[in-house]
């Protein structure tokens, strides 16, 4: 009877892990598979390669997780990309011809300016009870605006020890990878563990019932906002650490909206909020990132790519949600 009832407990300890870590599985395995794909498009896959896959999707996955902790909180937050521009160009105005340690010191600086601005956003919302989704667009336009205005054209730049740093450099992919893994065990998975994070998640399930369990939906948005916006200024250093300036550029903040809000939901966080985490968000990252360079070794058309790229992404998100519908009927 013991042994029955312990192999029952083991059972159900196997079936919960795969439901809550199923689609994580999916997407390291995607990502697996894609990057397979690609290596065997190239005649030399080496630290080259690897870093312009980490490197390059290091902004997004940084911008993915931004949005990623306001959706588990049933939100949206449609001004990372904007907040990403902004943080963009004047990081690198006033980072061209600094030294290291200088550069250090702004970044800081920006980091901590984008986690006020994007708390100010929570905190606007919440208290004019205007819908998030038009708070926020507004401040799109606004921080755009704000980019353009403090640096009118493409320029700026960067120490190149410092990018290094966070970027790594032409054929050194170690300094991306570590970004992520700093961004995910140091920020967000104390932040997930604590009371504010088990608050964000039942704000997230359900906003009428979360006061009853003692959750302040004032100061649980402000929190997560801020937090989003630790994110979004961290991509927005990486973004000049990465290509050495700035660009204060509309349709770049629009392409980083949309694309973290898919890297969100193909890394399996549910837009209607209260689950999820950060790590399928960051590999999904990657995986959006490979799908432009094996559509180009494969000669398609770069119309052509986006469609399918488009595709992927749906296809993929439609079978997630099954496998999330399904779960919840069982």
């Amino acid at each position: 009877m013991n042994t029955s009832l312990a192999l029952r407990i083991r059972s159900l300890r196997v079936d919960r892990l795969r439901r809550r870590h199923a689609w994580k599985l999916a997407i390291a395995v995607m990502f697996v598979v894609m990057l397979v794909w690609r290596s065997s498009q190239v005649p030399v896959f080496g630290g080259f390669e690897v870093r312009t896959v980490t490197a390059g999707a290091l902004a997004l996955a940084l911008l993915a997780m931004a949005q990623g902790v306001v959706i588990i909180a049933g939100g949206i937050n449609m001004s990372v990309g904007g907040l990403m521009v902004l943080v963009n160009c004047v990081s690198a105005l006033l980072m061209k011809s600094a030294n290291t340690l200088t550069c250090v010191v702004i970044a800081l600086v920006c980091i901590a300016g984008s986690a006020l601005l994007s708390g100010l956003m929570g905190f606007i919302t919440e208290v004019s009870q205007v819908p998030e989704i038009v708070v926020t667009l507004a401040f799109l336009f606004t921080f755009i605006g704000a980019a353009w205005l403090i640096l009118p054209s493409p320029g700026g730049g960067t120490d190149p020890v410092f990018a290094n740093v966070l970027v790594g450099g032409f054929s050194n992919p170690v300094p991306s990878i570590l970004v992520m893994i700093v961004a995910l065990l140091a920020i967000w998975l104390p932040f997930s563990r604590s009371r504010a994070g088990l608050a964000m998640y039942a704000l997230g399930s359900s906003r009428s019932t979360a006061p009853l369990a003692g959750v302040s939906i004032r100061a649980t948005r402000v929190k997560v906002y801020l937090l989003s916006g630790v994110f979004v200024g961290l991509a927005g250093i990486v973004t000049t650490a990465y290509t050495n300036g700035g660009v204060p550029l509309l349709s770049i903040g629009m392409s980083a909206l949309m694309n973290s809000v898919a890297a969100a939901v193909l890394g399996g966080i549910a837009l209607t909020g209260g689950t999820g985490g950060l790590f399928g968000p960051v590999v999904a990252s990657m995986v959006l990132g490979l799908i432009p360079a094996i559509t180009l070794g494969l000669g398609m058309d770069p119309n052509i790519a986006q469609v399918v790229q488009g595709a992927i992404i749906v296809l993929v998100v439609m079978v997630g949600g099954a496998i999330q519908l399904r779960g919840r009927k069982t």
